[in-house]
């Protein structure tokens, strides 16, 4: 599971992006943002061979990414929101006036390090880790319970 490229771009204007891999996601993405309808805050996702393009457009900017069909929409997702926190935090108000690539130099070493960060560490996945921590919660009520029950049980026969 990878995610492989990543923009973020003002309606089609392109403010910084980072690819992993030579493909041609930028001229796709690109094609994408010039049919992404309205400037409503939207979350969509377009196919295209192997990969999956996931986009996620608020308060104007947009951010999109290219991932390979086993990332899901799951961690996609939770990379886009990070990215567009991280953009705006560190931008602010200048990403409304900022020019083409205009944040590139030093934005693509994030989305490098996110990108990196989502596609391999497991800790990326809150939910799976969440669910994960849940079956160890419930094994260890579950181990307690059987206990409890063994005492009860070695209790009533030794009275008898």
């Amino acid at each position: 599971m990878a995610i492989l490229y990543a923009l973020v771009a003002r309606g089609s204007v392109v403010l910084a992006e980072f690819s992993a891999t030579a493909t041609n996601a930028s001229a796709i993405a690109k094609q994408i943002l010039g049919k992404i309808p309205g400037t409503d805050d939207s979350h969509v996702s377009y196919s295209q061979d192997r990969y999956i393009f996931h986009v996620k457009r608020t308060d104007g900017l947009t951010v999109l990414c290219m991932a390979d069909e086993a990332a899901g929409r799951r961690i996609p997702f939770a990379f886009l929101d990070d990215i567009h926190l991280r953009f705006v935090r560190t931008y602010g108000r200048g990403v409304h006036s900022a020019q083409a690539y205009g944040m590139n130099d030093e934005f693509s070493r994030v989305l490098s390090q996110q990108m990196e960060y989502y596609s391999n560490d497991p800790n990326a996945d809150r939910m799976n880790r969440l669910k994960g921590e849940m079956n160890q919660v419930s094994l260890s009520v579950l181990y307690i319970n059987c206990h409890f029950q063994l005492m009860l049980y070695c209790r009533v026969r030794l009275r008898c």
